[in-house]
């Protein structure tokens, strides 16, 4: 089982990144008042061009919980938002 925080979110999707959702079994995220389990985790991708050549980079993460909520994390880990699936 692992548990995470917002402080350590930004390294457990870094993890979890190329994992498919069916292999991220235990893994919960602890806000401070419950565990909630996570269900998927989705990179949010921004394609760039430069000097033609295209280049995608990770600019986010959204992590579904099992409640219905998502949680909306940037490249830095800090919350976004979080918001009813």
């Amino acid at each position: 089982m692992i548990v995470f925080t917002i402080a350590s979110a930004r390294v457990v999707c870094g993890l979890f990144k190329n994992t498919p959702k069916t292999q991220i079994t235990d893994v919960f995220f602890d806000d401070g008042t419950l565990h909630h389990k996570i269900i998927e985790l989705a990179p949010v991708e921004q394609c760039f061009e430069v000097n033609g050549m295209y280049q995608t980079h990770t600019v986010g993460y959204t992590i579904y919980l099992a409640n219905g909520s998502a949680i909306k994390l940037d490249i830095n880990g800090e919350l976004l938002s979080t918001q009813p699936v």
